[in-house]
C-alpha cells in the first residue's frame, strides 16, 4: 500500500505482494502525482534532477500494470484489499 508508483508499487509486486495505490485527492495536499510529471512545475523544495525525474517516470511507467487495486481514501483500503482476496481486483 503506497502512494508512489515505483518504489511502494514496483518494489512490492517484484517481491510477490499485492499492490494497493493510494492517489489521495489534490485537495488534501497530495503531491505524489505531481512529483514525476514533466507537464508541471515541481515543488520549490524539490532537488531532482531533470535527468532523475525522466528515470523515475520510466519506473513509475514499467509500474502502472502492477497496480491491483487503487484508492483515493485510506476509508476504501478495506474494500480493496478484500477485493484482492477475493480475486476481483
Amino acid at each position: 500500500v503506497g502512494d508512489d508508483l515505483a518504489f511502494d508499487v514496483g518494489g512490492s509486486a517484484a517481491c510477490g505482494a499485492k499492490t494497493v495505490l493510494v492517489e489521495l485527492p489534490r485537495s488534501v495536499g497530495q503531491t505524489a502525482p505531481f512529483r514525476f510529471d514533466l507537464s508541471v512545475q515541481q515543488p520549490a523544495w524539490s532537488t531532482t534532477s531533470r535527468k532523475e525525474l525522466e528515470a523515475r517516470i520510466a519506473m513509475n511507467d514499467k509500474a502502472r500494470p502492477k497496480v491491483n487495486a487503487e484508492i483515493n481514501t485510506m476509508e476504501r483500503l478495506p474494500i480493496a484489499i478484500n477485493e484482492i482476496l477475493r480475486g476481483d481486483a
